[in-house]
C-alpha cells in the first residue's frame, strides 16, 4: 500500500483540499465550536435515515448479485456496510475490493463477478447524481432569475451555461452505457478519434482501460437489469439529500436562502457535487474533496464560508461514523480478519492490474 502511485497521490489531494479548508476558510476551531452547538437530536436521526438509505443500496446490489449466487438466506446490508467501512478507513478506495472478496467468503461467487457488479453500482451512482444535479438547476431556472442571481454573483456563469454544464455529464454517462451495451466497438473508434493526437502507447492504455470498465458494466449483459439498479438508486440518494436537510435545519439555513424550494435544491446541488467530487483521488472516506466542493457549492448559495465549512463536515461527519463503528462490529462478530482481507485485496488488484 505505502509502495502505491495512486495512494500518494490520494494523501497529496486531501492535504491540499483540507489545508485550503482549514487555513482559508474556516479554522478547526471554529468548526467543532459550531458543530458542539448541534442539538444532538438532529444528528441521531440523519444517522438513521443514512443507515436506511445502506439497506436501499443492499436492496439495489442485490438485483446484481441473486442471478449470480441464486437465493441467499443472509442479509447484503452487513457486506455493504464492512464495504463502506473498509473505504473509510483505508485509502485508494480498497473498500470497493474488500467487499468483493468479503461477499465471496459469505457467498459462493467469484470475486470478479461480484467486483464487476459494484463497477455497474458505482456507474449507476454517477449517473443518478449528474440527473440530479441537472434537474435542481433546472427547476431552480424554471422558478425565475432570482434563483440564479447569488449563483451568477459567485461563479460568474450564464444560467444557460449552468444548466448546459449540468446536463452534458449525464448524457455522456447515459449514451456510454447504451453503446457499452450494444455497440462496445464503436466506442474504441471514438476513443481512437478523440486520441488521435497522442502516440500510439497512450492510445493504447486509454482502450486497455475503457475495456477493463466495460468488463464490469458486462457482468450484466440484460439492459433491463441496469434500468431496474437505476431505478432502486433513486431511494439510495434521496436518503443522502434528506441527510442534508436535516443537517440544514439544525444550521437553520432556511433563514439564509429565500424560500424551502431554494434550500432544497442548495442540498440537491450540495449532495451530488461532494458525492461527484470522489471522483478525484483523495485518503480514507473522501476527506477532503467531498469537503472543499460542499463548501463551494454552499457559498455560491450566499451561505457564510464557515458555517458552510461546518455544515459540510458535520454531514460527512454523519456519513462516516456510523458505517465505520458498525463494519467493524459485524467483522468481530463474524470473525473475520480486515488484515487478511486487506492482503487478499492486494492479489486482487494486482490480478485486475495484469488482466
Amino acid at each position: 500500500m505505502w509502495k502505491n502511485y495512486y495512494f500518494w497521490v490520494g494523501i497529496f489531494f486531501s492535504i491540499i483540499f483540507l489545508g485550503v479548508i482549514f487555513f482559508s476558510i474556516a479554522g478547526i476551531k471554529e468548526i467543532l465550536f459550531n458543530i458542539s452547538k448541534i442539538n444532538i437530536f438532529y444528528l441521531f436521526f440523519a444517522s438513521l435515515i443514512y443507515l436506511l438509505s445502506l439497506w436501499f443500496r443492499s436492496e439495489r446490489w442485490k438485483i446484481l448479485i441473486l442471478p449470480l449466487i441464486g437465493r441467499s438466506n443472509r442479509s447484503l446490508l452487513s457486506v455493504v456496510t464492512v464495504g463502506y467501512m473498509a473505504n473509510n478507513l483505508l485509502p485508494i478506495r480498497i473498500g470497493e475490493v474488500i467487499r468483493a472478496l468479503y461477499l465471496n467468503i459469505r457467498e459462493n461467487i467469484s470475486v470478479s463477478a461480484a467486483f464487476g457488479s459494484i463497477v455497474i453500482e458505482r456507474l449507476s451512482d454517477i449517473l443518478i447524481l449528474c440527473f440530479l444535479l441537472f434537474c435542481s438547476v433546472l427547476f431552480g431556472f424554471l422558478l425565475g432569475d432570482h434563483f440564479f442571481i447569488t449563483i451568477r454573483n459567485s461563479i460568474h456563469i450564464n444560467e444557460f451555461l449552468i444548466v448546459f454544464i449540468t446536463f452534458f455529464p449525464f448524457l455522456m454517462i447515459l449514451l456510454l452505457i447504451i453503446f457499452n451495451f450494444y455497440n462496445k466497438n464503436f466506442i474504441q473508434r471514438i476513443i481512437l478519434l478523440v486520441t488521435f493526437f497522442l502516440p500510439n502507447k497512450y492510445r493504447i492504455s486509454i482502450i486497455n482501460v475503457y475495456n477493463n470498465f466495460s468488463k464490469g458494466i458486462f457482468v450484466v449483459t440484460n439492459p433491463y437489469i441496469f434500468i431496474k439498479v437505476i431505478i432502486t438508486s433513486f431511494p439510495v440518494w434521496i436518503c443522502e439529500i434528506l441527510v442534508a436537510l436535516l443537517i440544514a435545519e439544525s444550521f437553520d439555513l432556511a433563514s439564509n436562502l429565500n424560500s424551502s424550494g431554494e434550500l432544497l435544491i442548495a442540498m440537491v446541488c450540495f449532495t451530488a457535487i461532494s458525492n461527484l467530487a470522489g471522483i478525484i483521488p483523495s485518503t480514507s472516506g473522501g476527506w477532503g474533496p467531498y469537503d472543499f466542493f460542499g463548501i463551494l457549492t454552499m457559498n455560491s448559495f450566499g451561505i457564510d464560508p464557515i458555517i458552510s465549512a461546518t455544515f459540510a463536515v458535520t454531514v460527512h461527519i454523519v456519513l462516516w461514523i456510523p458505517p465505520t463503528i458498525i463494519g467493524i462490529i459485524i467483522l468481530w462478530v463474524d470473525k473475520t480478519s480486515i488484515f487478511e482481507l486487506i492482503n487478499r485485496s492486494k492479489e486482487f488488484s494486482v490480478f485486475l492490474r495484469n488482466k
